[in-house]
C-alpha cells in the first residue's frame, strides 16, 4: 500500500512538474518572458543562481548575495564584516539548508543558517573561484579557475587537496557535476575526467585537442552532455555509466562564442549560456543526436539582447521548482516560462486597426496583417497566403470555399487551389469596411458603417436599404447564423436579421438596456449583442440581458467564442476572459448572479488591448486554438492546455523589523521591552506570477480573525501590550493553491518596568497610602475640629461657672445674710422667726447645691484620672448586695482631656447604674487602654445579658440609657459598640483616637510607622 501511495504521488508530482515544464514545440519568444534590470530593483552582474528548499532564489552577484522572492531583492549583509567584502560569485544551497557562498574581495567563504550570514574558516585558495557543489555524502567540493590548481574538498570540518596525484589533468577548469550515481565529473580545457563513487582517482572519459572540451551537463536521464566547438553531444548513457564514444551527428552549435553555462530543463531542452550572444536553446535535445546536421540546425535556436535578454552575456542558468527558466546577466535577470496567451514570432507586422481574424469552415484560420495574409492550418505555424497589400478590412468565406479578403483598394478572392480572383470597392465607400459574409443565396455583403451597406448579386454592386432604413443607419457589424441568414447592427442600438427574400426584421429594438451596440455574435441558434451597458441574448424569440455590473470582466468586450468543452471566452478590456457556458446561462436567467471568470492578462503573455475597429476578434480554429487579435498582434490560447500550477506556495516569514532593528528568518524571539513598532515581513515563493499570490495573516492573541492584505507583504503592528504572540500567514498562488500550512513564528514582549506587576503593585501600595495619608489627614481635620469644638465648650463652660459663682451665688448668699441679721432680731419665740430660719436653712441647701454644680462646671482639678472618676462611679452605682469591680490599666497611663473623662465617666456611670440595676451580675471589670494611637474603655458584667432585639434596635422603648451613651460618645468623635448575649454578659466599649482624648496630645507629622502601630493597636482592641 505504501509502495502504491508514493508511486501515486510521484505521479502527481511529475504531472505537475509536466504542467509547468518550457514546452519544446513552442520558440523561445512563445514563452512568457520577464526581465529585472537594475531600474526595477535588479543587483547588477548576477553570476549564480540557486533555490533554497523554501523556494526563495539565492543570487551570487557582483554587489553581494541577494535573496529574491519574485517581488523584491533584498541584499544579506555578512555579520560583524568590517569592509565590504566584493562579489558573491557562487552561490551553493546545501541538504541541510545552508546558503554557502565565496565573497571574491575577502577571498574567504560564508554561511547563512539561522538568519545570518557569517564567515567561516576559509583555506588559502589561489586564483578565481570556478564552481561550488556537494557531493551525496555531503562533502563540499571547490574548484578554481587557474591552470593547475587542485581541488578542495570540505568534509566532517577538515578541508583536503586534490591535485594532479589523483589523477586531474593541469589544464583550466569548466564545470563539474555529479551525476545519477554519485560519479564527480569535470570538464577541462582539453578532457573530461571522472572519480567513480568510493574511488580514489580520476579517470579520464573523454579527451580532445586542446581548448577542446568544455560545458557539461546531465539531463533528465541522468546522461552527461558536452558541448565543445565541434558541436554539442552525450558522452555518457543512462544515469552518466561511461559508454563507447558517441557516433552520432553532433548538435551544430555556435562554435565560436564562449559558453558560460549549460543545463537541461525538465522537457529536455538544452540551454547554454554564451558570454557575448545571448543564449541557445536545443529543442528537446535527442541523445541519438540528429537525423542530419540540417535536422540539429533546426532544432536549435538563440536569444539575445536584441530579442528582449537584459544582456547578452549571460553569466547563470537556474531552472526553479515550478519549472521556470532563470538566466543571470551582465545586466539584470530575465525569466522565462511557459504563457497561456503564445504570441506567433511569424505574425510581426499587426495592422494599424488590428489585424483582421477569420475562422473557415476546414479549420483554418486566416490572419491578415498590416502587408500579408497569413493561413493556419489546424496545428500549424502561420503561412504567408497573400503579400504585399494594404491594411486589410474584413475576410469571409464563400459557398465554395473561396476565401474573401477586404482591403484599403480592392477585395481578393483566394480559391482552394490557390487562384486569386480581383473585385473592386463599391462605389460611394467612404469609410472603413467592417464586415462581409455570404448569404444562403452565395450574394456577398459589404457592411461599411455610415457608407451602408452593400451586395454583390451578379457583376455590380448595391447599396441596400438607403431608402427604408433609419437615420442613422449604421451596419458596422454582420455575421451569418447557421442558416446563412444575415445578421447586422441596423443602427448604433439596434440589430435586424434579413430574411430569405432580404427583408429585415428587428431583432433587438432601440432603447435596450445593451445601449449603443459594439458588436454581435452568432452562436448556434444563439445570437449575442455585446452594448455599453451589458450582453443581450437572443434565443428563440426571447431576449435576456446581463449587466456588465455583474460580469465586470466582459466590460468592453470586442470578441466571443463558445467551445466544445462549454465555456466561453471572449476579449475584453480586462483581457481574455473565460466563463463556463453554463455559468453565462445562468447569469443571463438569474440577475443576483454573477458568474465567475478567468482573466488572462499581460502576466500570462497578453501583449497588449484589443484593437478597437476589429469586430471579430476571436475566432476558433479546428484544432481547437483560439485566436485574439491585439493591438500588437495576434495571440492564441489553447483551451485543452492552459498552464494551472498545482503546486501550493512556499510561505516564509522573512524579518521582523522591531523599531529599527531587524531579524531575519525569525523563530522564537524576545523583543526588547516596550517594543512598539513592529513590522513582520513575509513572503510567498510562487515565482511564476507572485504579482497574483495571495495572503491572508493573524497574530494570535491580538488579531481576533484573518487579515486579508491581498498581495501585501508585510503587517504592521503597534503599541502590543505585553505578552506572547503567535504570527501566522498562509498564501495561495496565482491560481488560488493554498498553502493552510503557512508559516508561524513566536514572540514575546516582556513589559516594562511601568508594565510590570511590581510597578503595578507599587502604584497599588502607593495608591493606598495616599489614601490612607488622605483618611489620616481628614480624621485630624475632623478631630482638631471636634478638639475645638471641645475646648470651645470646656471654655463656655468655666465662664458660666464663673458667672453663676460671681453673681448669682455670691448675690443669694449676700441676701441670706441679710434674711439672717433679720432673724436673728426677732425674739426667739416669734412664730415668723422659725419660718424664716426654716427658709434660711433651705437657702443654704441651694447654696451647697449650686456649688457642687459649679464645680462639676469648671471640671475639677484631677477629673482627668479615669481610673479615680470609674472608682467614685463604682462607689456611688448603688450595688445592692455588692459585688466586685476590677478595674484594669493597660498601656502607661496618660492625662485625658477633662471633658472627655467628664463625659467618658458619665458613659461609664449609666453603664455601672445599668449592671446593677438589670445586669444581675456577680462580678464587674472595667478596662481603660491607654494606647498612642486610641483610648478605649472596655465595661464587662457577667449578667444576664440584654436581649438581641434591645442591642439591634439600640435602645428599649421609653428608655434612655444606651441612646444616651451612644449620642455621648458620638459627639466627642468616638464610636460605642456593645456586645451582649443572653446569659452570657454584656461588653460596653468606647474607642476614641488618641488626638481627641489624650491632654498632651499635639499635632505631629505623619510617619508610615505610626500607620503601622495604629494597625496593630486597632487589631488588638
Amino acid at each position: 500500500m505504501r509502495l502504491i501511495k508514493a508511486l501515486f504521488g510521484a505521479l502527481l508530482l511529475l504531472q505537475a512538474a509536466a504542467a509547468w515544464a518550457l514546452d519544446p514545440n513552442r520558440h523561445i519568444p512563445q514563452y512568457k518572458h520577464t526581465r529585472w534590470t537594475t531600474d526595477e530593483g535588479a543587483p547588477t552582474a548576477i553570476l549564480d543562481i540557486a533555490q533554497d528548499a523554501r523556494g526563495f532564489l539565492w543570487l551570487g552577484t557582483s554587489v553581494g548575495l541577494y535573496r529574491f522572492d519574485g517581488i523584491t531583492f533584498e541584499k544579506i549583509e555578512v555579520r560583524g564584516a568590517a569592509r565590504d567584502p566584493g562579489a558573491a560569485t557562487d552561490v551553493l544551497v546545501t541538504r541541510s539548508g545552508d546558503i554557502w557562498t565565496w565573497f571574491r574581495t575577502a577571498r574567504r567563504f560564508a554561511v547563512y543558517r539561522a538568519g545570518e550570514l557569517h564567515f567561516v574558516p576559509t583555506p588559502p585558495l589561489v586564483g578565481t573561484l570556478g564552481q561550488l557543489a556537494e557531493a551525496p555524502d555531503g562533502a563540499i567540493w571547490v574548484a578554481m579557475g587557474q591552470i593547475g590548481i587542485p581541488l578542495v574538498r570540505y568534509h566532517q570540518g577538515r578541508w583536503e587537496r586534490w591535485g594532479s596525484e589523483r589523477g586531474l589533468p593541469r589544464d583550466s577548469f569548466y564545470r563539474f557535476l555529479f551525476a545519477a550515481d554519485g560519479a564527480l565529473w569535470i570538464s577541462y580545457t582539453g578532457s573530461v575526467v571522472r572519480l567513480a563513487p568510493g574511488a580514489a582517482r580520476f579517470e579520464t572519459i573523454y579527451r580532445s585537442a586542446p581548448h577542446g572540451a568544455g560545458m557539461i551537463a546531465a539531463d533528465r536521464s541522468g546522461r552527461i552532455w558536452l558541448s565543445t566547438p565541434g558541436g554539442t553531444f552525450p558522452i555518457s548513457g543512462l544515469g552518466g555509466r561511461p559508454e563507447a564514444a558517441f557516433a552520432g551527428v553532433r548538435y551544430p552549435t555556435n562554435p565560436i562564442e564562449r559558453r558560460r553555462r549549460m543545463a537541461f530543463d525538465r522537457d529536455g531542452n538544452l540551454w547554454i549560456a554564451r558570454l557575448q550572444s545571448g543564449v541557445e536553446r536545443i529543442r528537446a535535445a535527442n541523445p541519438l543526436g540528429p537525423a542530419t546536421l540540417a535536422a540539429g540546425a533546426r532544432a536549435i535556436e538563440a536569444y539575445a539582447a536584441k530579442d528582449g535578454l537584459t544582456s547578452d552575456a549571460v553569466n547563470a542558468l537556474f531552472e526553479d521548482r515550478d519549472g521556470n527558466l532563470w538566466m543571470g546577466t551582465t545586466l539584470g535577470l530575465d525569466r522565462f516560462r511557459p504563457a497561456n496567451v503564445v504570441a506567433e514570432p511569424l505574425l510581426k507586422t499587426p495592422a494599424a486597426y488590428g489585424d483582421i481574424l477569420f475562422s473557415a469552415s476546414d479549420g483554418n484560420v486566416y490572419v491578415a496583417q498590416a502587408n500579408t495574409t497569413y493561413r493556419i492550418r489546424p496545428g500549424g505555424d502561420p503561412e504567408p497566403l497573400v503579400e504585399h497589400t494594404t491594411e486589410p478590412y474584413a475576410i469571409c468565406e464563400a459557398p465554395d470555399a473561396t476565401i474573401w479578403i477586404a482591403y484599403t483598394d480592392r477585395i481578393l478572392g483566394v480559391g482552394r487551389r490557390g487562384g486569386i480572383q480581383r473585385l473592386a470597392l463599391p462605389d460611394g465607400v467612404e469609410t472603413l469596411l467592417y464586415a462581409c459574409a455570404f448569404d444562403r443565396r452565395g450574394d456577398f455583403w459589404l457592411s461599411a458603417g455610415s457608407s451602408g451597406l452593400f451586395r454583390r448579386a451578379g457583376n455590380g454592386w448595391q447599396a441596400m436599404f438607403a431608402s427604408i432604413a433609419p437615420t442613422p443607419f449604421y451596419p458596422n457589424a454582420l455575421v451569418t447564423d447557421r442558416e446563412r441568414n444575415l445578421i447586422l447592427t441596423w443602427a448604433t442600438d439596434s440589430v435586424a436579421r434579413l430574411d430569405s427574400e432580404g427583408r429585415p426584421r428587428i431583432l433587438l429594438a432601440p432603447g435596450t438596456r445593451a445601449g449603443e451596440i459594439d458588436s454581435i455574435y452568432a452562436v448556434g441558434d444563439t445570437l449575442f449583442a455585446a452594448g455599453e451597458t451589458g450582453l443581450a441574448r437572443i434565443r428563440q424569440g426571447r431576449t435576456d440581458f446581463a449587466s456588465y455590473d455583474r460580469i465586470p470582466a466582459l466590460s468592453a468586450m470586442n470578441g466571443f467564442v463558445q467551445t466544445p468543452r462549454g465555456e466561453s471566452w471572449a476579449l475584453a478590456q480586462a483581457g481574455i476572459v473565460r466563463i463556463a457556458t453554463r455559468d453565462l446561462d445562468r447569469a443571463f436567467a438569474d440577475s443576483g448572479f454573477s458568474p465567475p471568470a478567468l482573466v488572462l492578462d499581460s502576466r500570462d503573455g497578453l501583449p497588449d488591448f484589443y484593437a478597437r475597429q476589429s469586430r471579430r476578434s476571436v475566432v476558433r480554429g479546428g484544432d481547437g486554438r483560439l485566436w485574439f487579435a491585439t493591438l500588437a498582434g495576434t495571440v492564441w490560447v489553447d483551451p485543452g492546455h492552459l498552464h494551472r500550477n498545482p503546486l501550493p506556495p512556499g510561505v516564509a516569514i522573512t524579518s521582523i523589523d522591531v523599531d529599527g532593528r531587524r531579524a531575519r528568518d525569525p523563530r522564537m524571539l524576545r523583543l526588547p521591552e516596550g517594543a512598539s513598532d513592529i513590522e513582520i515581513r513575509y513572503a510567498a515563493t510562487s515565482l511564476a506570477i507572485p504579482e497574483r499570490v495571495r495572503f491572508r495573516y493573524q497574530l494570535e492573541g491580538y488579531d481576533k480573525a484573518w487579515i486579508d492584505p491581498g498581495q501585501r507583504r508585510q503587517a504592521f503592528y503597534t503599541n502590543l501590550a505585553p505578552g506572547s504572540y503567535r504570527f501566522r500567514v498562509i498564501a495561495a498562488n496565482e491560481d488560488g493553491v493554498w498553502n493552510r500550512s503557512g508559516a508561524a513564528f513566536d514572540f514575546e514582549i516582556p513589559p516594562t518596568f511601568l508594565q510590570s506587576r511590581w510597578f503595578l503593585a507599587l502604584c497599588v501600595g502607593l495608591a493606598a497610602l495616599l489614601l490612607w495619608g488622605l483618611y489620616r489627614l481628614r480624621m485630624a481635620q475632623v478631630a482638631g475640629r471636634i478638639r475645638a469644638r471641645l475646648e470651645e465648650r470646656l471654655g463656655e463652660r468655666e465662664r458660666i461657672a464663673r458667672e453663676l459663682h460671681d453673681t448669682l451665688l455670691q448675690s443669694v448668699q449676700g441676701l441670706i445674710l441679710r434674711f439672717q441679721s433679720v432673724a436673728n432680731k426677732m425674739p426667739a419665740d416669734e412664730p415668723a422667726r422659725n419660718l424664716l430660719e426654716t427658709a434660711l436653712k433651705r437657702a443654704d441647701d441651694v447654696i451647697v447645691d449650686g456649688r457642687k454644680h459649679v464645680r462639676n462646671l469648671r471640671i475639677a482639678e484631677g477629673s482627668n484620672d479615669l481610673r479615680s472618676i470609674v472608682e467614685n462611679l463604682v462607689g456611688t452605682a448603688g450595688f445592692d448586695p455588692p459585688i466586685p469591680v476590677r478595674i484594669v490599666l493597660e498601656g502607661k497611663p496618660r492625662p485625658v482631656h477633662p471633658l472627655i473623662s467628664a463625659e467618658i465617666g458619665r458613659i461609664a456611670g449609666e453603664a455601672l447604674f445599668n449592671i446593677a440595676r438589670h445586669a444581675e451580675a456577680n462580678s464587674v471589670a472595667v478596662t481603660i487602654s491607654f494606647g498612642s494611637q486610641l483610648l478605649v474603655v472596655q465595661i464587662r458584667d457577667d449578667g444576664i445579658g440584654i436581649a438581641e432585639e434591645i442591642v439591634a434596635r439600640g435602645g428599649k422603648p421609653g428608655h434612655y440609657g444606651l441612646v444616651g451613651m451612644r449620642e455621648r460618645v458620638e459627639r466627642i468623635g468616638g464610636s460605642f459598640t456593645i456586645d451582649s448575649h443572653p446569659g452570657k454578659g454584656t461588653e460596653v466599649t468606647v474607642t476614641l483616637a488618641a488626638r481627641l482624648a489624650f491632654s498632651d496630645e499635639t499635632p505631629r507629622r505623619w510617619r508610615l510607622s505610626s500607620f503601622f502601630h495604629f494597625r496593630n493597636e486597632a487589631s488588638h482592641v
